[in-house]
């Protein structure tokens, strides 16, 4: 057996303060595993290429939403067409989308690599799951891409003292009450970008966007499954794009909590392949939550499908 490889982003909100976790992380893998901490790009890239090398079976992430998107895109770079070990989250981020939408055990990340230490050890079967990758721009790997208010969005979440879904549902209801007051708040996150938006070969019939997102799941955070199509076809992921005023949305608060089609008229909805965004001018995108530098072109595609351990 290959064994575990454990990446650590000490730089993760719940990371930070159990400076302890990769220690404990070396003693539950023992010999049937390797742990490492990556503080840096360059560090990750030189795991990743460790893991090939010695062709683990398994890749447990302990970290946020962007933590697994930047590890998972060092792996791909490093590993190319072959196969990437089946993939473990462990929750150590202030949100923990990811990991929820796909129904990760709960619990401690000590707790569950634990856990799945014993049943390898013992060759027991994982409950396992599978969601394609995001391609971007050909060169990140991620499950949700996002542009507009998304961004405005996490600018306001992240200038806050705190971090978690409370912090977040509270940014939410500060943006709800801008909008039914008529404050500039709510007017500056759903301010319009002109952008020229190709959906697998069909231009989406808008040029002035406040809303792109893409995603391979369907729940964007705290509870709201935006992308209720992210699993519906396999090869495909689910694009929303379109000019929305954030009353339309309030009014559909229950059809974001169940999944349901949000129907606004001017909000292209649909399953995807490969999108492509061009901007007139750079403009700032998100991967899994972290902001991105700013492009003047956005490709998404559909890229490899990930196995993901459950439980």
């Amino acid at each position: 057996m290959a064994g575990i490889g454990v990446v650590v982003n000490p730089h993760a909100g719940k990371n930070r303060r159990e400076r302890e976790r990769a220690e404990q992380f070396v003693r539950a893998v023992g010999s049937d595993g390797l742990v490492r901490q990556t503080g840096s790009l360059a560090e990750m890239a030189e795991v990743a290429c460790e893991f090939r090398e010695r062709r683990i079976d398994i890749l447990a992430v302990c970290g946020g939403d962007g933590s697994f998107f930047r590890t998972l895109s060092a792996m791909l770079h490093a590993y190319g067409d072959a196969p990437l070990p089946r993939f473990l989250p462990l929750r150590a981020g202030s949100m923990n989308t990811i990991a929820r939408s796909v129904g990760c055990r709960h619990g401690g990340p000590e707790r569950v690599l634990a856990h799945i230490v014993a049943d390898y050890r013992a060759g027991r079967p994982f409950e396992l799951t599978e969601r394609h990758l995001l391609r971007v721009n050909d060169q990140y790997f991620g499950f949700m891409v996002g542009a507009g208010v998304i961004v405005n969005f996490l600018r306001l979440y992240y200038g806050g003292k705190r971090r978690g879904p409370r912090a977040a549902a509270q940014a939410l209801a500060r943006v709800v009450l801008s909008a039914l007051s008529g404050t500039a708040l709510a007017r500056g996150l759903l301010q319009y970008t002109e952008a020229d938006i190709d959906c697998d070969g069909e231009r989406v019939p808008h040029r002035r966007f406040n809303l792109i997102y893409a995603s391979s799941i369907t729940e964007i955070g705290l509870g709201c499954k935006a992308t209720y199509l992210a699993t519906r076809k396999r090869g495909y992921f689910h694009l929303l794009a379109g000019p929305v005023r954030a009353l339309q949305v309030i009014r559909r608060l229950r059809r974001l909590r169940h999944g349901w089609p949000l129907a606004i008229d001017t909000l292209y909805d649909n399953l995807a392949q490969r999108v492509r965004v061009e901007f007139p001018r750079p403009t700032h995108y998100m991967i899994d939550g972290d902001i991105c530098d700013a492009v003047t072109v956005l490709d998404v595609t559909t890229g490899p499908r990930l196995t993901i351990i459950c439980k």
